[in-house]
């Protein structure tokens, strides 16, 4: 049987503290289409909270949580939400940082000085991989 495109866009879990960021962060991610912020919030046990409630597919974290860290959801996402494409987007890009997030299964890396238009990029690419119109 042949696999047909998904009619529903890919849904997205933002974790970022900072209202500004998520407003345009959201709309880059909507902007092709191919993907909808189901939620926004801004720490880290709402962040849990959502994804024992919900099934998302990626996952765009901050680190610096306005309650909690990054890290911790990181972790709870390495426990059981293994297949969600896990999007790390933070100002705190040092090599250390990379590593430990990698370690915690951070499936990308972003820097939010310099690669922002990158994240809507790799979403519409990941979309159009697994079929998502």
């Amino acid at each position: 049987m042949e696999d047909l495109p998904s009619a529903r866009p890919l849904q997205v879990l933002l974790i970022e503290d900072s209202p500004l960021i998520r407003e345009a962060v959201a709309e880059l991610v909507e902007s092709g289409g191919r993907a909808c912020v189901v939620a926004a919030v801004d720490n880290e046990a709402e962040a849990i909270a959502e994804l024992h409630s919900h099934a998302y597919e990626v996952v765009i974290v901050d680190l610096k949580l306005r309650a909690g860290t990054g890290f911790g959801v990181l972790r709870m996402l390495q426990e059981s939400h293994a297949d969600a494409l896990v999007i790390v987007f933070t100002n705190f890009a040092t090599p250390a940082i990379r590593k430990r997030c990698a370690e915690l299964g951070g499936t990308w890396f972003f820097d939010k000085s310099s690669d922002f238009e990158a994240i809507g990029e790799l979403i519409a690419r990941h979309a159009a991989q697994r079929g998502f119109s």
